[in-house]
């Protein structure tokens, strides 16, 4: 039996591994940390003995591989899943508007749901429209040296667009700014979302924490199907001979038998065993952070599972039950702040946007993803390297590779299928 090795364990290393056990391949998964899925993960939030997690993933009906993945391990139960696309947005004297795709078939639904965002005036909707229809005659070579804000503003896009739709879908997709993003990768996440049928534009939740929704079944799935995981066993050193990986060394075990390696680590990780000059890899990300802050609070009351906040620093706020989930996107300039700095930010905020007051809150949690993604500019769209390396057994993967995606949870478990394949491949020949 053919064995692979793989180097971590986030969504690209359990995809990959889950993909190759299904096919009786042999594999053995190395974790640094205590802990499986990367930056993706949900903890005991110890004071107030609840689950909570690292981080808010919204997944879309356009995520193929991240679904295809929830599905091989049996986790299908654990999300739940919009019909038609639908959020709610609150501005600052706590009007709601709806993005509501419920009426009529796709795409008249989309288009309805436009026309009916009233936090846009008429002019705006058709004009975003017309855009949305010159999307099937974009060349994707006029958008490579652009950002999404060149781009905007050569299809005369207006101010209140930007504010209350562009750099919502771009800071919540991209975790960055319209002035920084990469236009081509931000056209084509719009084209998944909203030029492939009426599912692709929905979106689903995990209806538990993240290990329990998503990790742990495929945990349970490698497992079951003869696959091992080592967790707390970082990999210390690469070693090549004949361009190919012969030995690699954890802080416990040295490993020689494999037939390939598959990095499933960031790049920041991999330069740290291996050198990536080697592989002829030379990119340099810009990172960007994302703050998770649950707060529990008396008597909360909201309607809806999320809302998008509309002109705030806050970007979103999900609805736990028994807590609430804020989450601030390209959140820099406040990653050194203190936490009552942040939490006074918050406070003030969600008096404005909601009826929570300060005395209400009985406890928060403050989770500061300083690298929680790269940011996906144009500098660095080119330098993406492939799944396929210079050395023969050596495959990466991860959400930081050229999937011509950006650095979400669809980019990892795009990067794990397409490591699969090559390994498959690969074995196929021999």
């Amino acid at each position: 039996m053919k064995h692979c090795l793989i180097i971590g364990s986030g969504i690209a290393g359990l995809n990959a591994a889950s993909l190759l056990a299904s096919k009786n391949i042999s594999v053995t998964i190395l974790e640094s940390s205590p802990k499986l899925g990367g930056r993706t993960y949900s903890f005991l939030e110890t004071q107030t003995n609840q689950i909570v997690d690292n981080g808010q993933h919204l997944l879309m009906g356009c995520y193929k591989d991240s679904l295809a993945f929830i599905k091989l391990t049996g986790a299908e139960d654990n999300f739940s899943y919009q019909k038609n696309l639908n959020v709610k947005f609150i501005n600052r004297d706590r009007k709601i508007y709806s993005l509501n795709a419920s009426s009529f078939p796709y795409p008249f639904n989309l288009l309805n749901a436009v026309l009916n965002y009233d936090v846009l005036n008429f002019s705006s909707k058709i004009k975003f429209i017309r855009f949305l229809v010159s999307f099937r005659f974009i060349s994707e070579s006029a958008l490579s040296n652009l950002t999404v804000s060149d781009w905007l503003e050569k299809e005369n896009q207006n101010d209140t667009q930007l504010k209350n739709l562009w750099e919502i879908l771009c800071v919540g997709t991209l975790n960055t700014s319209i002035s920084k993003a990469s236009a081509l990768v931000f056209y084509r996440i719009l084209k998944l979302m909203f030029l492939k049928g009426n599912y692709a534009a929905t979106l689903i939740l995990p209806k538990y924490g993240l290990s329990e929704s998503i990790v742990n079944p495929a945990s349970e799935y490698i497992k079951k199907h003869g696959g091992k995981i080592f967790t707390s066993e970082p990999v210390k050193k690469i070693e090549i001979s004949n361009n190919k990986i012969e030995t690699v060394t954890s802080d416990k075990k040295v490993y020689k038998d494999f037939d390939f390696v598959i990095s499933a680590v960031p790049h920041y990780a991999l330069e740290k065993i291996i050198d990536v000059e080697i592989l002829d890899i030379d990119v340099e990300f810009e990172y960007s952070t994302i703050l998770n802050i649950h707060i529990w609070i008396d008597d909360l009351i909201l309607d809806e599972m999320f809302y998008g906040l509309l002109n705030s620093p806050l970007h979103w706020i999900f609805n736990k039950g028994d807590h609430i989930n804020v989450v601030i996107s390209d959140a820099d300039y406040l990653a050194e702040k203190s936490k009552d700095e942040i939490l006074n930010l918050i406070i003030d905020e969600l008096s404005i946007y909601t009826s929570i007051k300060k005395e209400n809150i009985t406890n928060y949690k403050i989770i500061k993803e300083k690298r929680a993604t790269f940011v996906p500019d144009k500098n660095s769209l080119s330098k993406r390297p492939q799944p396929t390396t210079k050395i023969k057994n050596l495959i990466l993967a991860g959400d930081w590779i050229d999937t011509g995606l950006p650095s979400t949870i669809e980019s990892a478990a795009k990067s794990g299928r397409l490591a699969a394949d090559i390994v498959l491949s690969e074995i196929n020949k021999l």
